[in-house]
C-alpha cells in the first residue's frame, strides 16, 4: 500500500489577513453608513453654536433637528428683539428712538447658516464631524431679522418726518398759506436725506443691535436750481380726506407746485442773490368722496337776538339764506359780500337802518351785519384764519365786544379762510319773527379735538351822557329821543388754542377793537326848561323895534348918530385880525395810526359808513 501524500494546510497569517480585511471591510462600511445617516438625519453637526450680536455663545445647538434649533433661536431672537433700542441722531441734538418691537426675527436664517455648513462638507468627514473626531465650530449669529409691514410702515414714517426736518432747498424760498407767490434768492445750498438708504441702515442697526445711529443729510448743489427743480421742490400731491390705520381722520393736502416754463423764465432774468417772485398754481383736494366723512363735528355755533324790526329781521334771514348750506373747501377763501350780493332793495332786500356819518339813518340792507359777526365768532372758534374783518363804530349789543364784523359793500368785507384740511359746511337760520333768533353754526371735521378759547380784555370805557336839545315842535310836557346812546370801548381779543386734554398749544393776538362812544339827545320844549333842571335856551335877536308887534316902545322917534367928523367916506373898514398861531395854508391834521391796528379819528371826522349796524 502505497503512503498518502500528506496535505497541505491553511496558512494562519492568510487567515489573519482575511479577517482583517473583512473587518476593514465592515468598519468602513459602517463609517460610511454613518456618514450618509448624518448627512440625512436633517441635524446640525456638533459645534454648531448660537451668537449674539456681540460674539457672544448664547446656545449649543449641535445635534439638534432643525424645529428644534427654531425653537431655540426664535426663542433668544424674541428677546433681544424686546430690549433692543435705537436712537437715530440728527439736526442740533434732536434724537427719535425706534425698537426692536417693530422687527420680526428671523431664526431660520440662523438655522439655515449651520444646515449650510453641514452642506458644504464633504460626505467623507461627516462621520468624523458627528463623532468629535474632527472639530469646526459653527457660529450660528442670531442678528438676522427684518422689519414686520407694521414696523416697516412706522419706521417710513419716522424717517419722512426726519427728512423733512432736515430738508434744505437748493434755494431760498418762502412761502405762507394763502399768499401767490414764492420768494426764490437763487444760489443757496440745500441738503436733502435719502431715505430709502436710511431705511436700510436702521433694520440693519436694529438687527445688529446697535444703539445709535447718526443720520447725515446730502448735500443740493444750488447750482441745481431750475424751473423744473423748483416746481420739484415745492411740489406737493393733493390728497383727499381719509382714514389712517387706525380709522382716524386724515385731513385733505391742497396740491402746489409751479409752472416750470414760467418759472425757468423768471429765474433766467435774475441774477445770483438776488430775490424774484414765482407764481404759485394750486390743486385742490378732491372732495367727492362719501361725505359721510365730513361734517361730523360742530366746530362752533352762537344764537344771537333780533331786535323786533320787520325789515331789519327780513334782511337777517335773507342773508342767511345765501350762507344757509355753503362749503368752504380745503384752504378757500369765503367771502360775506360775495355770498349774499348787494344789500339793496335791488337784490331783494328792504330799507332799515344802519351808521353813517355817526347816525342812525335809513339804509337799504341793515341787518345783514348780524350774520357777518356770527359767521366770524363761528370763525374764530373754529381756529379758523381771518382774512378781512373790521369792528362795528358802535358796540352792537347782539353779540360780544371784540367778536363782531361789519361790512360795507362793496369796499369792505368780511373774509375768512378755510385754513383746516377738512372741508366746512355751514348752517345759518332764522326762527321766531321779527323777535326771533339767528344761530349760526359750522360743521366740519375735528379728528384731533381742538378746542378754542377767545380772551377779551377790557382797555377802557367810555359811558355815555345825555343831551338836552330845545325843539319848538315837540309838545309841551313831553319829551322824545332824537339819537340812542352808545358806551364807548376798546377791547383787545387773544385766540387760545387747547388740545384734547386742555393742554395749551398756541396763544396768538387777535384784534384790537374801538366802538365810539354817542351821547343821548332828548329834544324838548323850551318853556319846559325850568322843569326839566335846565337853563333857558338863550334869546335869539328879537326884529327891529319898529317892526316887531311883540315889542312895546315909546313915541318918541329914534335919534340918528351924530356923524363921526373925523371919519372920511373914502376910509375903507378894518378886515378883523388873523390869530398869528393859525395859517390859512396849513392843512388839518391827518388821523393818527393805532398800533394795534385801528385808526384813531380826529374829533371832526365821526364814525359812519357801515351798513346794518
Amino acid at each position: 500500500m502505497e503512503g498518502s501524500a500528506p496535505k497541505k494546510g491553511v496558512s494562519a497569517g492568510l487567515i489573519a489577513g482575511i479577517t482583517a480585511a473583512a473587518l476593514s471591510a465592515v468598519l468602513v462600511g459602517g463609517y460610511f453608513g454613518l456618514c450618509a445617516w448624518v448627512e440625512g438625519n436633517d441635524r446640525l453637526l456638533p459645534g454648531a453654536v448660537a451668537i449674539d450680536e456681540r460674539g457672544n455663545a448664547v446656545a449649543d445647538l449641535g445635534g439638534m433637528t432643525r424645529e428644534e434649533a427654531l425653537a431655540v433661536v426664535t426663542q433668544e431672537m424674541d428677546q433681544r428683539l424686546d430690549n433692543r433700542r435705537l436712537a437715530l441722531l440728527y439736526g442740533e441734538g434732536k434724537r427719535v428712538e425706534l425698537t426692536g418691537e417693530l422687527m420680526d426675527c428671523s431664526p431660520d436664517a440662523a438655522v439655515e447658516v449651520g444646515m449650510s455648513a453641514k452642506e458644504d462638507q464633504p460626505m467623507w468627514k461627516l462621520g468624523a464631524l458627528w463623532l468629535g473626531a474632527v472639530q469646526e465650530p459653527v457660529d450660528m449669529p442670531l442678528s438676522a431679522a427684518a422689519f414686520t409691514p407694521e414696523g416697516e410702515a412706522k419706521a417710513k414714517k419716522i424717517i419722512q418726518e426726519i427728512a423733512g426736518e432736515l430738508y434744505v432747498a437748493p434755494v431760498d424760498f418762502t412761502y405762507e398759506m394763502g399768499e401767490e407767490t414764492v420768494e426764490v434768492v437763487k444760489g443757496v445750498d440745500g441738503q436733502k436725506l435719502d431715505t430709502d438708504a436710511l431705511l436700510s441702515a436702521v433694520e440693519e442697526a436694529l438687527a445688529k443691535g446697535e444703539r445709535e445711529l447718526r443720520v447725515e443729510p446730502e448735500t443740493l448743489s444750488g447750482a441745481e436750481l431750475s424751473g423744473q427743480v423748483l416746481d420739484q421742490l415745492v411740489h406737493v400731491d393733493p390728497k383727499p380726506v381719509g382714514l389712517d390705520e387706525n380709522g382716524k381722520l386724515t385731513p385733505a393736502v391742497i396740491g402746489l407746485g409751479v409752472n416750470p416754463e414760467e418759472a425757468q423764465a423768471i429765474l433766467d432774468a435774475a441774477g445770483p442773490g438776488e430775490a424774484c417772485s414765482i407764481p404759485l398754481e394750486f390743486t385742490p383736494p378732491d372732495t367727492s368722496a362719501d361725505e359721510s366723512l365730513y361734517y361730523k363735528d360742530l366746530l362752533a355755533s352762537v344764537t344771537t337776538n333780533m331786535d323786533g324790526v320787520a325789515n331789519r329781521s327780513f334782511n337777517v334771514n335773507r342773508a342767511a339764506e345765501f350762507c344757509n348750506g355753503k362749503v368752504i373747501q380745503p384752504g378757500e377763501v369765503f367771502s360775506y359780500i360775495g355770498t349774499i350780493g348787494d344789500p339793496s332793495t335791488r337784490n331783494g332786500y328792504k330799507p332799515s337802518t344802519g351808521y353813517q356819518n355817526g347816525e342812525t339813518v335809513p339804509m337799504d340792507g341793515g341787518g345783514v351785519c348780524q350774520v357777518s359777526s356770527s359767521l366770524y365768532y363761528c370763525a374764530v372758534y373754529s381756529n379758523l384764519e381771518i382774512v378781512r374783518r373790521a369792528c362795528h363804530a358802535f358796540a352792537t349789543g347782539y353779540i360780544p365786544n371784540g367778536l363782531d364784523a361789519t361790512i360795507y359793500y362793496p369796499s369792505l368785507d368780511f373774509q375768512f379762510r378755510n385754513s383746516t384740511g377738512f372741508p366746512i359746511k355751514i348752517v345759518a337760520y332764522t326762527e321766531g319773527g321779527a323777535w326771533g333768533k339767528l344761530t349760526v353754526q359750522f360743521y366740519g371735521s375735528n379728528p384731533d379735538g381742538i378746542q378754542v378759547e377767545m380772551q377779551r380784555y377790557l382797555l377802557s370805557s367810555t359811558p355815555w351822557t345825555t343831551v338836552y336839545e330845545p325843539d319848538e315842535t315837540i309838545p309841551q310836557g313831553t319829551t322824545k329821543v332824537k339819537t340812542t346812546p352808545y358806551t364807548g370801548y376798546e377791547v383787545d381779543v387773544y385766540r387760545r388754542v387747547l388740545d384734547a386734554e386742555g393742554n395749551q398749544i398756541s396763544r396768538t393776538y387777535e384784534n384790537h377793537s374801538r366802538y365810539a362812544k354817542r351821547d343821548q339827545v332828548i329834544l324838548y320844549n323850551p318853556l319846559d326848561a325850568a322843569s326839566l333842571g335846565l337853563e333857558p335856551p338863550p334869546v335869539e335877536p328879537s326884529q327891529d323895534p319898529w317892526t316887531d308887534p311883540n315889542v312895546v316902545t315909546s313915541e318918541v322917534p329914534p335919534v340918528e348918530p351924530t356923524p363921526d367928523p373925523w371919519a372920511q367916506p373914502s376910509d375903507p373898514p378894518a378886515e378883523p385880525s388873523q390869530d398869528p398861531w393859525v395859517q390859512p395854508s396849513d392843512p388839518p391834521a391827518e388821523p393818527s395810526t393805532d398800533p394795534a391796528g385801528g385808526t384813531t379819528m380826529p374829533p371832526w371826522l365821526d364814525f359812519g359808513g357801515e351798513t346794518g349796524g
